[in-house]
């Protein structure tokens, strides 16, 4: 589902893999039931130990993520570590990090990520940081589509064409080629094809 909203996906997880080589994880649009959204690239077995023992609610970074806005390196965290989250976390050699987070509309955004050797720098975080912002503004949306926008949408994801959509509009060729363009701007899709599938995947049609 994030491939089709986050233009370059597999380019920017690749970047993303670089950067972390130990692994990371983020998540969009945070519920009670977990987000909306979740790519997780930690190690399996780090994966399947954290879900086993249910770590997520003595984990001191997630919890930092949970109440609080920018970035902060794992070092720097002064919540408490209960449970020995962060001791287990380095038998996997997740050993330095920085987590980001954000909140938007109310609803909480956080990305994760862990090197072996050393500290992410200042130049790093902040990278991945305004990246990690583009993404929760593309993922989340807060762009605003139009009446004629989502119109022209919908035919394109019935499967019709820019002539047969202007005649089922009513409209002008080039007002549903404007209508298209503005729609794919504002959801931040380089194709039509993605511009649909970004809106069907937020249930906007």
């Amino acid at each position: 589902m994030l491939k089709d909203l986050i233009p370059g996906f597999d380019d920017e997880i690749a970047e993303m893999h670089t950067l972390a080589p130990t692994g990371w994880i983020m998540g969009f649009n945070l519920t009670f039931r977990g987000p909306e959204h979740l790519f997780n690239a930690y190690p399996e077995a780090w994966r399947a130990i954290y879900e086993e023992r249910n770590y997520f609610f003595g984990d001191p970074i997630a919890m930092w993520t949970m109440t609080n806005d920018g970035w902060v390196r794992w070092s720097e965290v002064r919540i408490p570590d209960l449970r020995g989250v962060m001791r287990e976390a380095r038998r996997f050699r997740l050993n330095h990090g920085v987590a980001i987070s954000r909140k938007v509309n109310g609803k909480r955004s956080f990305l994760t990520l862990s090197h072996p050797d050393r500290e992410f720098t200042d130049e790093e975080i902040g990278r991945c940081a305004a990246r990690f912002s583009l993404w929760t503004d593309l993922v989340l949306s807060r762009a605003t589509l139009g009446v004629g926008e989502l119109d022209v949408l919908r035919c394109f994801r019935d499967g019709l064409g820019q002539a047969e959509t202007a005649s089922a509009l009513g409209i002008a060729e080039s007002t549903v080629k404007q209508r298209a363009l503005k729609a794919c701007s504002k959801l931040g899709a380089k194709t039509r094809t993605q511009a649909v599938a970004i809106a069907v995947s937020r249930n906007y049609l």
